[in-house]
């Protein structure tokens, strides 16, 4: 014990001040589930003025640039940029500056799966078993539910999301068949396929490899071919090369240079283009294909923009074939969002509206200024037009249970922190349903003509209450899936881990104000090991999302790295001081040279519920992680 506590003690320092000298928010790779909901703001009433208001964002959020493209059915109405490219050049953003639009891409791989589904080379609703035959997937219900190829492109097969391993590599040509060699175990079925939504890049490195069985070339090169050049997007394209490289803005997180790291799953989100180019991408949608070269009929676009895997009905929400709905206030909306280290993107294509635009950001660290553009960008496309009152309508299917427990994580490695935290209480009144999160304020949801229901000032449905294969209560919507489940229990949990974790936060402070006040009264330190125990486990948890964070800024959460090794050792460090503060709880609890319980109340609550949540932890494999072997 005399040298097992300093010890430790010096461990979690020496982690914590290497978690502090790095970033804290670092950007989330292919972050591209939907934004939330867009706010009204004064629309801008000409072109300059809304430049004007863009650049006054971005000047406030230290974000370099943005480029625009605003499109109608017959084509732009305005393509430029907002800002610099690149803060050593100075480049300005224009229409043509190329960028990382990450999962955009899928938009391009869902209209040339379904290109080859009309030409009857694949199949969606076939088992893609049957032509992946290289690329074998764990499924435990295979003999039942085999997954399908429009399972993979909706997010409904139940597979993981990338492992850190798999998402950025050296190699800008992977092909899909080295991807998804790299980590077989992302391709373990969580959950019956074609029963719950849960976003997976993972999908689309199969939907790429299946492209290239049937075609009998790179997925890349029969993109580029029979989807990117139809649709006028010449200079696109899924590699970074010489034409491209001239033109690529530089991404950036605060001050830091983002490196460009090509990811493994190249079908997912490599796409590189200009706000010009995917400008036609919106016309394309907005025109539904007329005065486009064929790519896909008319009926197989409508597919592409429903979930037809899940066996209940969906909302104005759904994810089809990479391409997903957006219900905020004014006008329903479609289209797909992106984000790599250092890149933003977001276009959106208004049916009702006849009009779409196109933002490609270089920068993660301000949510806020892409909020506030896309707010701008709408408010201006949108003025002078009325927005159609939403119609009264009786709620037809309410929720059948008090409480549901959120059901599909994203991560199979934090999983079950969502699951234990995530969960909605559902009060049904006389002209609308009241959700009570577990954690956060709560919301009213406005009943819809299609039996589902709205948020405030939404002009579409997010979620509906429904059931699912065996009849039990489930709340869908969003790319959200949500089980009815005991509310007590639930509630409980997560106070307890609220408690613990504060508990775990106050530990520090709590050790280092006894030792003050114990030098300034030049008197000897009482039951050291309890009170140095708990505020060495709360420095390591306080490190650990540090240490992630700044992993994944630098993009090595897949290596075997400083930072994965210092992420590594502070679990052990975390589970090690655990259980000597539980060990140090007992011991003080029974000599009869104890401190008093006041002095011994928070460290001895701290260990016991730094135990408890090593237990939690341990049995979720988060003790003792090495992220590049997981």
């Amino acid at each position: 014990m005399r040298w097992a506590v300093p010890l430790a003690l010096v461990l979690a320092t020496a982690i914590v001040q290497l978690a502090r000298c790095t970033e804290l928010a670092p950007p989330s790779a292919l972050a591209e589930t939907p934004l939330p909901a867009l706010r009204t703001v004064d629309a801008p009433r000409t072109i300059d003025e809304l430049r004007a208001r863009i650049a006054e964002v971005l000047a406030r959020e230290r974000v370099p640039g943005v480029a625009i493209a605003l499109v109608d059915r017959d084509g732009p109405q305005w393509i430029g940029g907002v800002g610099i490219a690149d803060t050593e050049t100075r480049a300005p953003v224009t229409g043509d500056t190329v960028f990382r639009v990450a999962s955009i891409t899928k938009a391009i791989v869902g209209l040339g799966v379904m290109r080859l589904v009309e030409q009857r080379r694949l199949a969606l609703d076939r088992p893609i078993a049957e032509t992946l035959r290289d690329v074998p997937i764990d499924n435990a219900w295979d003999a039942v539910a085999p997954v399908t190829l429009a399972e993979l492109l909706e997010h409904t097969a139940g597979l993981d999301d990338m492992r850190p391993n798999e998402v950025f590599v050296d190699d800008d040509a992977m092909t899909p068949a080295a991807a998804l060699a790299k980590n077989p175990r992302s391709r373990t079925i969580r959950w019956r396929p074609g029963s719950r939504p849960a976003y997976s890049n993972v999908g689309y490195g199969l939907a790429g490899r299946a492209i290239e069985i049937a075609t009998g070339e790179p997925f890349d090169a029969w993109l580029r071919r029979e989807v990117l050049l139809p649709l006028g997007m010449r200079e696109a394209d899924f590699r970074r090369t010489d034409a491209l490289r001239a033109q690529l803005a530089t991404g950036y997180h605060g001050d830091t240079r983002m490196e460009f790291r090509p990811i493994a799953h190249r079908p997912a989100g490599a796409l590189l283009a200009s706000a010009s180019e995917l400008a036609r991408l919106v016309q394309f949608w907005l025109r539904r294909g007329d005065g486009f070269p064929a790519i896909v009929s008319p009926a197989g676009l409508d597919r592409i923009e429903h979930t037809g895997t899940l066996p209940y009905a969906g909302t104005d929400t759904d994810y089809g074939l990479g391409n997903y709905g957006d219900v905020s206030p004014g006008f329903r909306s479609r289209g797909h969002d992106g984000g790599l280290p250092g890149f933003v993107s977001t276009l959106r294509y208004f049916p009702e509206l006849g009009v779409g635009f196109v933002l490609l950001f270089n920068a993660t660290h301000s949510f806020t200024a892409v909020m506030e553009v896309r707010q701008l960008v709408y408010a201006y496309l949108a003025r002078d037009r009325s927005t159609a009152p939403q119609p009264a309508a009786i709620a037809t299917a309410g929720p059948d249970a008090e409480f549901y427990q959120f059901a599909s994580p994203r991560h199979a490695l934090l999983g079950f922190i969502d699951e234990a935290i995530v969960g909605v209480r559902a009060t049904e009144l006389r002209d609308r349903v009241r959700l009570d999160p577990l954690i956060g304020r709560g919301l009213d949801l406005v009943p819809t003509r299609d039996g589902a229901y709205r948020f405030p000032g939404g002009s579409g449905s997010a979620i509906r209450f429904t059931h699912d294969r065996d009849g039990a209560p489930v709340m869908i919507g969003m790319l959200g899936y949500h089980e009815a489940a005991a509310y007590g229990p639930a509630r409980w949990r997560t106070i307890a881990l609220g408690i613990a974790v504060v508990l775990l936060q106050l530990a520090p402070v709590w050790a280092a104000a006894a030792l003050a006040w114990c030098l300034v009264r030049r008197s000897r330190v009482v039951a050291l090991d309890l009170l140095l125990a708990p505020a060495i486990a709360g420095l390591a948890l306080s490190a650990l999302p540090r240490l992630a964070a700044a992993a994944e800024l630098r993009q090595v959460s897949g290596e075997c790295n400083p930072l994965t090794i210092a992420i590594c050792a502070c679990t052990l460090v975390f589970a090690i001081a655990a259980c000597v503060g539980a060990r140090a709880t007992l011991r003080w609890c029974v000599r009869r040279d104890r401190p008093a319980l006041l002095g011994r109340l928070i460290p001895s609550a701290t260990s016991i519920a730094a135990f408890v949540l090593t237990a939690w932890l341990a049995a979720n494999g988060l003790i003792g992680l090495r992220t590049w072997a997981w």
